[in-house]
């Protein structure tokens, strides 16, 4: 099932709430055991150590991540409207941004080696994206056609085309029935009741 991303300006929300998502979860794993290993003896002992720690440490880490992706898909946006395009080198170039402009207080140097960090990990995504998508197309074109599984249709569309067919067989029965009567009383007097009871009976 292939991902479809909201429009632009909803995108820096969207991108953002899902970055403090993943703050949150992953922060709160990794601090509980951090804690939990700090933490004097004990098996309660741990528990609250694990405990302080996230609570202490984690809304800093969502904030963070929270932080990263509105920026990230400012930018994004930004080069969206800029190219008039959407392409693996909008994230690439995104994600240097991203990382000069959040080390702008560290200086130039941090700032450029930020943004080099930033441009690798999104490179190497976007290729293991390309390289996963590539895969997969191959794979698709080398099914036959003659061994791709047939689409079974629903339930009740077969019920519905068998009551179809049987309508239209009882419809044909009745046709020929009536056809044969007026062919055999062809020329004849006006029908009487009799005649109309016959053809009541036939139709």
């Amino acid at each position: 099932m292939e991902y479809t991303r909201q429009p632009c300006p909803i995108r820096i929300v969207e991108d953002a709430g899902c970055a403090f998502m993943m703050g949150t979860i992953g922060g709160a794993l990794f601090q509980s055991m951090k804690g939990f290993r700090d933490a004097p003896a004990g098996l309660l002992r741990g528990i609250y150590g694990g405990l302080d720690s996230v609570k202490m440490k984690t809304p800093a880490i969502s904030g963070s991540f929270a932080v990263w992706g509105a920026t990230f898909s400012a930018v994004d946006c930004a080069l969206v409207h800029y190219r008039q395009r959407e392409d693996s080198w909008n994230s690439i170039v995104s994600g240097a941004a991203t990382g000069g402009i959040l080390a702008a207080r560290q200086g130039v140097r941090q700032m450029a080696n930020s943004a080099l960090i930033g441009c690798l990990v999104l490179a190497l995504i976007e290729g293991a994206s390309s390289a996963v998508a590539t895969i997969y197309a191959s794979e698709d074109q080398s099914i036959a056609p003659a061994e791709a599984p047939a689409k079974q249709r629903p339930q009740w569309d077969e019920a519905r085309d068998q009551n179809d067919l049987k309508m239209d067989l009882e419809f044909e029965r009745v046709l020929d029935k009536c056809r044969s009567y007026q062919a055999g009383h062809i020329g004849t007097a006006p029908h009487s009741l009799s005649d109309l009871v016959k053809m009541a009976n036939v139709v």
